[in-house]
């Protein structure tokens, strides 16, 4: 049985048998994988604080042949924080869940790796959640080849319209404005939140954390991010339930 090593962040975990766990790591190089923890849920386990949501860890495994089995495992860095507060938690698996439901297993994305990684880092600290999911989100979609067009019709490249469509990702001219029974209705969106959805896309972070919490245009984002996601997905995550929840606390 062959071995190979890595290095990624666990999006999720799941009980296997009486005393394992079954972990999909988002790796380095090598996108998803399935990787059994053996023993891990026993108590004196050497795998149970290794095996957590958020924990970024460097491995080595025996290979199968689409599960493998960790031979060894050490921490890179924990994002506690992440699992001791209930909102920045809501947050940050949204964050893991949004990858594994738009990454085919073995595909590699590196760059959305290094967004991951760095935006569970700000996670851990700021004060603005609503706004770095928004941040992060914008920058998942582009990655995943759903920018939005902000400047010019995304149809023909001309001058855009008025409203925003989901289907488009984007505001179409008058005579690209797309038609048929599935079409989704085109949306209005506000100064604020266009001019924030600008800035979202074409700031780096440190610029917007230093925006006020609450900003106006903040909510209306959420709102259109939230639309997309579920449009190109075709269904809600499953973290959605415990991110509204989160949400409609902070309200």
């Amino acid at each position: 049985m062959g071995q190979f090593k890595g290095e990624g962040i666990v999006l999720r975990s799941m009980n296997l048998g009486e005393w394992d766990k079954l972990l999909t790591v988002f790796t380095q190089g090598q996108g998803r994988l399935k990787i059994v923890a053996k023993g891990a849920r026993k108590i004196q386990s050497r795998y149970a604080s290794l095996t957590q949501l958020f924990c970024n860890i460097r491995f080595t495994v025996y290979q199968g042949k689409s599960v493998h089995t960790f031979s060894q495992v050490e921490l890179i860095e924990g994002f506690r924080p992440l699992r001791e507060d209930l909102g920045r938690m809501a947050y940050g698996i949204y964050m893991l869940e949004m990858i594994d439901a738009t990454l085919e297993e073995g595909q590699s994305h590196d760059d959305i790796l290094s967004l991951l990684i760095a935006c569970l880092h700000i996670l851990s600290h700021t004060d603005h959640l609503e706004l770095l999911l928004a941040f992060y989100e914008l920058r998942l979609l582009s990655r995943l080849g759903w920018g939005l067009s902000l400047e010019s019709c995304p149809v023909c490249g001309g001058k855009m319209g008025a409203k925003f469509s989901i289907q488009n990702l984007g505001f179409p001219c008058s005579a690209c404005i797309p038609g048929g029974a599935g079409e989704k209705p085109l949306l209005t969106i506000s100064l604020a939140a266009y001019s924030l959805l600008k800035t979202l896309c074409g700031g780096d972070w440190r610029r917007l954390e230093a925006l006020p919490t609450g900003i106006p245009g903040e909510k209306e984002v959420a709102a259109v991010l939230d639309r997309i996601i579920y449009i190109k997905l075709e269904k809600r995550l499953e973290s959605y339930v415990f991110l509204s929840q989160i949400r409609s606390t902070a309200r």
